[in-house]
This record gives C-alpha cells, structure tokens and sequence, in this order.
C-alpha cells in the first residue's frame, strides 16, 4: 500500500482512471450507436453481426462505466479521509467494491487453473478472517464460484447448511449474507470476487456483483500497467493492496521436499495444521519458513 505521503498523487490517479474509464466508455457507446443505426441497411446479411457487434460495445460500455464509478467513489473516500486528517484507518480500495454492492465486506481471490491462490484483497478484517477459514478449510464461497457454482446465501441457517465448518465460522463473525460470483477474463476464470454482510443482502445483489467483478476482471486487474521496484509484481489499485500469498506458497515448496510430496499434498498438510492449530495459515507458514514450527 502506498505511504501517506502519496496520498495526493494516489487521489490524482483515481481521478484519472475515472476520466479514462469514461471517455472509453464514451467510445464503445459511440461504437454501438453506430452498429445499431447500421443493423436495418443493406446488405441483410450483415444485421446479424452488427446486432452482435452492437451487443459486444454495449457490454464494453456498461463494463468501462462500471470501473469509473469505482475510481471515482474510491477517490471521494481518500478525499474525505485525508480532510479528515488521516487519523482513521486508511479507506481500502476493497472497501468501495464493498459498498458498491452494499455489502459490509468484500474480497477478491486469484487462482491457477488448478485451485491454487495466487493473491487476495481484502475490505477488513472479516474479509480477510473469511478468506484465511476458506483457505485453511479448503472450501467455501470463492471456491464454489470460481468453478461455477451459484452463491447467494441469505441467513445463517443456510450459510452451515451449506458449508458446515466455514459456515458456523463465519457466522461466528457476525456475517448472515454471503454473495460470491467468479472473476472471469477472455475464456476462462481468473478467480472470484466474495462479498458478506452482516445484514440481509440488497435485491439484485447478484447481478451487481457480476457487473463489479467483470469490472475488475478486465479492467482494474488487467489495466494494470506499471511495475514496483521488482520490475515484475504489478502496480495499481487493487494490486498495491494484495497478498500475494508468497509464503503460503514457499512453505508448501518448503514442506514438500521434506516430506517427499507433491505441493498440492503440502498445502493440504498445512491447511489441516492452521485447523488443529486455529493459527492463521499465512502465520504458519511464516513459522514454518524460519523454523519454529515444524508439521
């Protein structure tokens, strides 16, 4: 996350991500316009692939205006919290997903094909506890989304219902209302965005959800353009706030040499220990890697 000392530059970047997502917007709306005005001309032929054409513009437009709102919402909090005084927590990019789809929390998860993560964005703390329960229990709401599964869960009863360990956890933390749906890019699923509320989720929950989470998925993850110091990890909204998980990740690579292991196999023996442990698995696995703890 960047310093408080750029803080001004950081309002000024939101700022223009916000001119930017508009004036792209702007142009698929132009796009689709012309698409439209065109479906009715000669040659017949041709309408099905300008009414094609159009539809495709139209979603890029809706997608663009939905980045925008974030930009500019995220840059209203920094505003207010820096006149303010800077004394509260600083507002998190996560925070404004959140109150777009008037939930209380809100994470982004990113796997590999093969269901391993690759980083997490959290709005608060319970964010973050949710998603340390689902990654040490190995099943939850992102999961069952980011393979394709519909989550809408509405009360605590179906919350254990549905997950009966994760479940009783997180309604432990006062969550009722879980919403999750997958971050998808091009032809594939990169992840999923989950959202929680300890108050009944807002009609059409879902439907937002999908609109914000194809927003990040093309637009804030994949409109990162710019590198920390590294040269390699991404720099950018959403990016600056991330765990990328690394030492979940080099402790498994860690475990599964000395246990003569897949990684897979590893990750499964560490989630089971930050259960019978109640540690946090990225906690474990620091203790792990500098040895004071063993499986």
């Amino acid at each position: 996350m960047p310093p408080n000392s750029d803080v001004p530059d950081e309002i000024a970047s939101e700022w223009r991500e916000f001119a930017r997502e508009r004036e792209r917007a702007a142009r698929a709306a132009a796009i689709a316009r012309r698409y439209e005005q065109q479906a009715d001309r000669p040659v017949a032929s041709m309408r099905p692939f300008r009414l094609r054409m159009a539809k495709l513009h139209r979603a890029m437009e809706a997608r663009h205006y939905a980045c925008a709102r974030l930009h500019r919402q995220y840059a209203l909090r920094l505003q207010r919290w820096r006149a303010a005084g800077i004394a509260e927590r600083r507002p998190l990019f996560m925070g404004t997903v959140a109150d777009q789809l008037g939930m209380t929390s809100a994470v982004v998860t990113l796997f590999t094909e093969d269901r391993q993560e690759l980083l997490t964005a959290a709005s608060d703390g319970i964010a973050r506890t949710a998603h340390d329960l689902e990654a040490v229990l190995g099943h939850g709401p992102a999961r069952d989304a980011f393979v394709g599964r519909d989550v809408l869960v509405g009360t605590r009863a179906e919350l254990i219902d549905r997950w009966t360990e994760y479940g009783s956890a997180v309604a432990e933390l006062g969550v009722n209302a879980v919403v999750a749906v997958p971050l998808a890019s091009v032809s594939r699923r990169v992840g999923a965005l989950c959202a929680f509320s300890s108050h009944r989720a807002p009609a059409g929950v879902t439907a937002t959800a999908d609109r914000v989470a194809d927003a990040l998925a093309n637009s804030v993850l994949l409109g990162a353009h710019d590198t920390r110091d590294d040269g390699i990890t991404p720099r950018g909204t959403l990016f600056d706030e991330a765990d990328y998980l690394e030492t979940v990740n080099q402790a498994a690579g860690v475990l599964s040499v000395r246990s003569h292991c897949t990684v897979d196999a590893a990750l499964a023996l560490l989630r089971a220990r930050a259960y019978t442990t109640n540690l946090p698995l990225p906690e474990l696995a620091r203790k792990i890697l500098d040895g004071t703890s063993e499986l």
